[in-house]
This record gives structure tokens, C-alpha cells and sequence, in this order.
């Protein structure tokens, strides 16, 4: 058994993470600026954006596993951002306090094995082509320029310091711990409400955007199997296939035995921002670890109403890792 640090321990990827090692009976540590909603997993309270902390934590642990799952990014529901303090706040948590960690794990645990979570963002807004882990870096936002830092950060560690670093290139994964402001969770709170209000009506951007969705809880456990893995590399977490706004809203809706057009509308006055086709191919993971997804689009969908309609029902969130595999 394994001591884990899993830093974002409290956000979506590192809830389902840290309940699944503890499945398997490993002991987990939660790094982040609130604590774990799951019981048995240690909290520790921290901004590892300040200089040092990331670095002290590694150290006072001595972890057998890293799973580097904090990210910045100004939320969507921000308006006009200063484009210098969203770069170097993406820079301070998503590069620099990596390679903090990094730095600590070299020193006081060189045996350890650290997965960074990246984007599909690197790629820049993409054309619907297949991406895969060779494909050209070329950000256009400052999320994915800090995560090419990071990646490449990463790399630095694994091929000049011989660490064991691997880097999840993930798209769009969803789970029922994704809060309101994404698409996919605001579609499946308002065919709930729908349907206990038939007259309920939920405005989106734009019906056509699209995306190559997955779940959550499939791109985690292939973040494990990057790390039970033979050797390091970076490797890219996606469906393979694009959906638009429409189809998901077209399953959420008719998992509660709803027609999606009686209830989702699309705002004429949402600002029209960059284009996103972005389309990822996991071939190199599947053939190197034998990690399949067992969603599809239409299961991650089923399970992210079905789980959500559940956590709406218990009024709060459950402290029991069962709930989360």
C-alpha cells in the first residue's frame, strides 16, 4: 500500500481519484484550499500558489505517489479579466509551484511518481482533426500556455533528473462534482428542474459548440494507469468524437423522459467567444496500458443525471468513497 498526495484533492478530478485509491486501501492526502469531502482522506488546508508550500508539503510527506491535479483558471462567469493577472496566475499554480513539486520529490522522495494534469488546451481551439500526444503545442489562451509550461516542466525533470513525471493531456470530462458554470452540469440541473416544472426554460450560448466529452471517473483511473505504467510520457485522455451542446442536451433530457426543445434555449446575446474543435485520440495510452473507458458518451451522460438527481435528493454531498467509484 501507498502513501498518495493529491494536490486539488478537493476539486472534481481529485475527489474521484482519492476515492478510488481508497478503494484499494492506499493512504490519501488531500492538498488543497478546502477539505476532502471524504472521510478517511487527511485535508491539508493549503494555497500551494505560495511560494514554498508545494515544496513543504512533498517534503513532510514523502509521498509514493503525486497526482498534481491543481489548476487555475479565471472562471467563466468573469468579466474582463486583466490579461496579466490571469497569465501569471495560470503561470503561479499550473507551472511554477509544479515545478516546485518536482523539485521537493527529486530531493526527499526521487522514487515517487508524479501524473501532472494538463489540457486538451495546448492545442490551441483545434479544427476536428484527431490530436494526439505529437501533435503541435500552440496555445491561444493563458490556460493552455501554463500547461505547456508545466508539461514541459515535467519533462525537464523526467529526462534531465531521471523522475518519473507523466503528463495527462485531458479533454472535456464531466462527473456530478462539476459545479453549475459548465454546460454540462447546468443541462443536467435544468432537466431536473424541468421536470418537476414543466414550464422551466434554461438559456445556453450557443446549441452548436462543440466538444469531445468523456467521463471523469474513466480519465481518472487512466491517470493511475499512467502512473502503474512501464515508463513516463505524456499521453492524451479523450473520447475520440465530438458532440455538440445539442446532443447532450438531447440525452440529459431524455434520460427524465423529456423533449430538450420544450426546455433549453440558446441566449442571442451571449458574447461569441473562440471556436473550440478539439478532438483527442488515446490510442498511445490504450496500447501502452490497456486502459479502455467504460462510458460512452451517452453512459458518462445517464450517470452524470442520475448521480446528480441522487446528491439533489441527499441535500449534500456523501463522505463515503463507495459513492464516487
Amino acid at each position: 500500500l501507498m502513501r498518495v498526495l493529491v494536490i486539488g484533492g478537493a476539486g472534481q478530478d481529485g475527489v474521484l481519484v482519492s476515492a478510488q485509491l481508497q478503494s484499494k486501501g492506499h493512504e490519501v492526502i488531500s492538498v488543497s484550499r478546502r477539505r476532502s469531502p471524504l472521510s478517511g482522506v487527511e485535508s491539508e488546508i493549503a494555497d500551494i500558489g505560495v511560494e514554498g508550500v508545494a515544496s513543504s508539503l512533498v517534503k513532510k510527506h514523502r509521498p509514493d505517489r503525486i497526482y498534481y491535479l491543481a489548476a487555475y483558471h479565471r472562471s467563466s462567469e468573469a468579466k474582463d479579466p486583466d490579461p496579466a493577472d490571469d497569465v501569471i496566475g495560470c503561470l503561479r499554480l499550473n507551472a511554477i509551484a509544479f515545478a516546485e513539486t518536482l523539485g521537493s520529490a527529486r530531493k526527499h522522495c526521487p522514487h515517487s511518481r508524479t501524473v501532472y494534469a494538463s489540457s486538451c488546451r495546448i492545442f490551441g481551439e483545434g479544427n476536428g482533426s484527431l490530436l494526439d500526444e505529437n501533435a503541435p503545442r500552440t496555445p491561444v489562451c493563458a490556460y493552455g500556455i501554463s500547461k505547456v509550461a508545466g508539461m514541459g516542466t515535467g519533462e525537464l525533470f523526467r529526462q534531465e533528473h531521471g523522475l518519473f513525471v507523466s503528463s495527462a493531456i485531458l479533454f472535456n470530462h464531466e462527473s456530478e462534482l462539476r459545479t453549475p458554470n459548465f454546460v454540462s452540469k447546468k443541462l443536467v440541473l435544468a432537466a431536473l428542474r424541468a421536470k418537476a416544472n414543466s414550464s422551466f426554460v434554461v438559456t445556453v450560448g450557443s446549441l452548436d459548440a462543440v466538444a469531445d466529452w468523456g467521463s471523469a471517473r474513466d480519465y481518472c483511473k487512466g491517470m493511475t494507469a499512467m502512473l502503474e505504467a512501464e515508463r513516463p510520457g505524456d499521453f492524451v485522455l479523450a473520447s475520440g468524437k465530438l458532440r455538440t451542446v445539442r446532443d447532450f442536451a438531447g440525452e440529459a433530457f431524455s434520460c427524465l423522459g423529456l423533449d430538450w426543445k420544450a426546455h433549453v434555449r440558446e441566449d442571442p446575446s451571449a458574447p461569441r467567444g473562440r471556436v473550440w474543435r478539439l478532438l483527442g485520440d488515446s490510442s498511445q495510452l490504450k496500447r501502452q496500458t490497456g486502459w479502455n473507458p467504460l462510458y460512452d458518451f451517452s453512459d458518462m451522460v445517464r450517470d452524470l443525471v442520475k448521480r446528480t438527481e441522487a446528491e439533489e435528493q441527499n441535500g449534500q454531498r456523501s463522505a463515503d468513497f463507495h459513492s464516487y467509484l
